[in-house]
């Protein structure tokens, strides 16, 4: 039984959880590089797209309870009994479709002197190796490419790949930064379906990242961490990263069955499997995240509920979240993330600013720019999603308050909670709650397993099955609590 849908889009795409061949698992199935750099570099943005949706974005996001495994394959999912064959194709989606494709892009483009085409898929193969370790801790990083030459590619350690991650991104900046005509040839344009080919704004995207992965460190120094963050994000008193809503980096999709968003694809294929948590619906509801999922509505509604969450019953004014570990699908993803269209998002400039909020914090509460910045992740992340302004929940005024209650007296928890929000159904919300606690959601029911003897929330997922299987290097081992990822110690 699948958990989630097997689609084709672009390129072929596996998503969870379809096992593969065992043959085929360690074998790169890029046999040429004859194709060409435009349009593999056009499906392998695609396919990140898709697994990050799927394979990193729902698996993550139920783990946090914005989501939920609510009924089916997925309740799996919800109370962490899943088998390790259900990741053999996250694996494989980010590893073959993804990485294996942008290093054909690289490749290509040093042979024929395009550093814009290189750079562009330097920065996105630093995203998804990120994505990666981020899921499964030590992972394949500097064999991992090597096709049929390395068949047991060694597992790097997380704390070297990252190491790393941050060199990348300073190399695809430099090569962004190059004239364009020491390019060789065309130029990236119309097949780059996430920034059109505007190198200024993927060298923005690179800098934010740069300061996700600093921030990723705080448990191993808040400070330092903190630093690195503004280091990144500013080049003296200019704001060098993601600085406006236009400039967020998303792939969008298209309204044919065989292009359209993977959460839409899901919903529509597997109606009732993926619901949205308790936790995440109270947040929306204006209740705290450990409230029963049935307690009405309170007074300060966050104006974005109607964009990410539909209501239950249907044709009512009412929300509801399934209360983690138990089945059963009540309200669903809603029509922001949830239509044909509907975009995935990489990163955004409300990423960026709540990077900025949280740094400022750590290196001093008393910061006045804490509350500037923080204010500014808000209203942008309302800005993308609301527009119905006959929504009585998200008039300007209540708009305003809701964002004058929350930058008012700003903490780290308050940081945390609002980019929970508004980074729904990405990843990175998984990392922050790993790395702070907040915010602090409820255990779920029904959760002990061999891998996750205690019932606690995930702080990794286990090795998958195949890689178990086929590779020797795989440590032994691995479940959702253990071995604990190198900047969770």
């Amino acid at each position: 039984m699948e958990f989630l849908i097997r689609v084709t889009i672009a390129v072929s795409i596996l998503i969870l959880p379809v096992a593969c061949s065992l043959q085929d698992t360690n074998v790169n199935p890029n046999a040429s590089t004859e194709t060409s750099v435009s349009a593999v570099l056009t499906g392998a943005e695609v396919a990140l797209g898709f697994n990050l949706g799927v394979n990193g974005g729902l698996i993550a996001n139920i783990y946090i309870q914005q989501a939920s495994g609510a009924n089916g394959d997925a309740a799996s999912f919800d109370n962490y009994t899943s088998s390790p064959h259900y990741f053999n194709s996250t694996w494989r989606g980010f590893y073959v479709d993804v990485l294996d494709e942008l290093q054909i892009v690289r490749r290509t483009a040093a042979a024929q002197k395009l550093p814009y085409y290189s750079g562009i898929a330097r920065i996105l193969s630093t995203y998804t190796f990120g994505t990666l370790t981020d899921l499964f801790g030590d992972i394949p990083y500097k064999d991992a490419l090597s096709g049929n030459q390395v068949t047991n590619p060694a597992f790097d350690k997380q704390e070297d790949i990252y190491a790393d991650l941050q060199l990348q991104l300073d190399s695809a900046i430099r090569e962004l930064s190059v004239p364009a005509t020491e390019n060789f040839g065309a130029l990236p344009a119309t097949d780059d379906v996430i920034y059109g080919g505007n190198v200024e704004r993927w060298k923005s995207l690179a800098y934010t990242l740069k300061a996700r992965y600093a921030i990723h460190l705080s448990k191993l120094g808040s400070t330092a961490a903190a630093q690195q963050v503004l280091n990144a994000l500013y080049d003296g008193s200019r704001f060098r990263a993601i600085a406006e809503n236009l400039a967020d980096a998303q792939v969008v999709f298209g309204s044919s069955t065989t292009n359209s968003n993977p959460f839409y694809q899901q919903n529509t294929n597997r109606p009732g499997w993926i619901g949205l948590g308790a936790s995440f619906v109270n947040l929306l509801n204006g209740n705290a995240v450990t409230d029963a999922a049935t307690k009405p509505e309170g007074l300060l509604v966050d104006p974005r509920r109607a964009y990410f969450a539909t209501p239950y019953p249907t044709g009512s004014s009412t929300y509801r979240g399934s209360a983690p570990g138990v089945s059963g699908a009540f309200s669903v993803i809603g029509s922001y993330y949830g239509t044909a269209t509907s975009p995935v998002i990489i990163s955004s400039y409300s990423e960026a600013k709540f990077l900025e909020a949280e740094a400022r914090y750590r290196i001093n509460p008393q910061d006045p720019l804490v509350k500037t910045a923080l204010e500014a992740a808000i209203r942008a992340s309302f800005v993308r999603v609301i527009n119905n302004a006959s929504d009585p929940y998200a008039t300007v005024e209540k708009q305003q308050a809701y964002i004058a209650a929350n930058v008012a007296n700003p903490d780290l928890k308050t940081i945390i909670t609002q980019k929970y929000i508004a980074l729904f159904l990405q990843p990175e919300a998984w990392t922050d709650y790993r790395r702070t606690g907040y915010p602090a959601i409820p255990l779920a029911q029904n959760a002990t397993s061999a891998a996750n003897p205690e019932g606690k929330i995930p702080r990794r997922i286990p090795y998958p099955q195949n890689e178990v299987s086929l590779n020797r290097n795989t440590p032994e081992g691995s479940g959702y609590q253990t071995p604990a990822l190198w900047w969770d110690k």
